[in-house]
């Protein structure tokens, strides 16, 4: 067993997470023999002690009184009559929508007004989900197409462009590196 195992379970033991029969047995004879170690063990449960005394107990309803003592958050509701107008009003704009659905589906196919009206919605969101889709790429490439005349036009504006990447590499590096000292220094204090 090297130290820093014997420190680890030092420390289980004063945490009262090490209940293994040989573990404990093993930790005796190794602090038997060694003072470094059984000097470590006698600090950690002076410390475990002194935490213990220190402790401040709380009250039973300390829980509950800070619970109730918190305002309400906006959703929620003191009593179920207060959602009564919500769910009315939700019922209501349901019912006109799918009255209209059908009965502007019945115009344009008197066979199946609703299964007509719920096809029709998929194909408008295929539509639109296949557009949005084109799109997106035709943007794509034409950004690809204006950064390769811009890079291809001339040295110069290779180098201007290269500038302009390194600049940008740079000033995040530089925002990352400020930020991280600060970070450092707030876990040290």
């Amino acid at each position: 067993m090297t130290h820093a195992e014997i420190q680890d379970w030092i420390e289980l033991e004063s945490d009262g997470e090490l209940r293994d029969e040989r573990q404990l047995r093993v930790l005796d004879e190794h602090l038997a023999s060694c003072a470094e170690c059984a000097a470590a063990r006698a600090g950690s449960l002076q410390l475990r002690a002194a935490l213990d005394s220190a402790r401040v107990p709380v009250r039973a309803d300390f829980q509950s009184a800070v619970m109730a003592a918190l305002p309400a958050a906006g959703w929620e509701a003191r009593s179920p009559r207060t959602w009564a107008v919500p769910l009315a009003l939700f019922a209501l704009l349901g019912g006109a929508a799918a009255a209209v659905v059908g009965v502007e589906a019945a115009r344009l196919q008197p066979s199946g007004p609703l299964a007509a009206a719920f096809l029709a919605l998929g194909d408008l969101f295929g539509a639109a989900l296949l557009a949005g889709g084109g799109l997106l790429g035709a943007s794509w490439r034409g950004i690809g197409l204006a950064v390769r005349e811009l890079a291809g036009s001339s040295t110069g504006s290779l180098v201007a462009l290269g500038g302009l990447v390194i600049g940008l590499n740079w000033m995040v590096w530089r925002l990352a590196r400020r930020r991280a000292p600060a970070r450092a220094r707030k876990d040290g204090d």
